[in-house]
């Protein structure tokens, strides 16, 4: 057998820098290295990981590039807050760049996958404070049912407002990475009065059923309102397709 086939060359510069990447990288996700503080000298660093200054400052431009390290002039390297936006847009800018291959039927199951199940866990963990918040929000919703846009824009904030209140993280993170996709549809179909109409009653029962601490209610709630947003699309595409008007479907 060849010898150089069964072992890495440690020395090589690429495996010293990820060395470095994931040694800084785990010394910030333990919390040894809080947000706000500042990063060794490169030349001290250097001395401290045994490498060189040149493998410290690829490690470094490779962190800042991640989002976990931010070089200031006259202050040196400091480690970034992480927010959910640096998983979020990356994740969102995928999606938009793979849109051709993604439809709206694939989005209504990513939908019904994340959000019936979203409303049942809102029942159980939302606090008064949430719930009086979304009922507010469902408010502004309903004076801007005339402005298309707005509407749009209470809409999402209404479903992402609801992901909060689950205070799941990764449930928020991952309905916000679709977020932009979904806005196109929504943008779409809120351009019919007849869709804004009908979305608010489907809120309100969303909203009434998380009030009440009733779980299924809740998760039943959003099965329809997804449902009846399926087929509202569904009916506006074929409408579109052969050039008639769109004729809403009422039960």
């Amino acid at each position: 057998m060849d010898n150089e086939s069964m072992f890495r060359n440690v020395g090589v510069q690429g495996g010293l820098v990820d060395r470095v990447v994931n040694e800084i990288q785990r010394v910030i996700v333990s919390g040894e290295l809080e947000p706000g503080m500042k990063l060794l000298p490169e030349r001290e660093l250097a001395d401290e990981l045994g490498v060189s200054r040149t493998v410290v400052r690829e490690a470094v431009r490779i962190l800042v590039a991640k989002g976990l390290l931010e070089t200031k002039p006259g202050v040196g390297t400091i480690v970034r807050q992480v927010t959910s936006d640096q998983i979020v847009e990356p994740l969102s800018l995928l999606l938009q760049t793979q849109k051709g291959g993604v439809s709206i039927e694939h989005l209504h199951q990513v939908r019904r996958m994340l959000e019936v199940e979203i409303a049942g866990l809102a029942a159980i963990q939302a606090t008064e404070e949430d719930i009086k918040e979304l009922s507010e929000l469902l408010t502004e919703m309903e004076s801007v049912t005339d402005i298309p846009e707005a509407f749009a824009a209470k809409d999402a904030d209404f479903h992402q407002g609801l992901a909060r209140t689950t205070y799941n993280p990764l449930l928020i993170i991952l309905l916000d990475s679709i977020r932009d996709l979904m806005q196109e549809v929504r943008l779409m179909v809120t351009r019919h009065p007849d869709l804004r109409r009908r979305v608010m009653p489907d809120h309100r029962r969303i909203l009434e059923r998380v009030a009440t601490r009733d779980p299924e209610g809740a998760r039943q709630a959003m099965e329809d309102h997804l449902e009846h947003a399926r087929r509202f699309q569904e009916e506006l595409l074929k409408a579109q397709a052969h050039d008639k008007p769109l004729e809403v479907v009422t039960s």
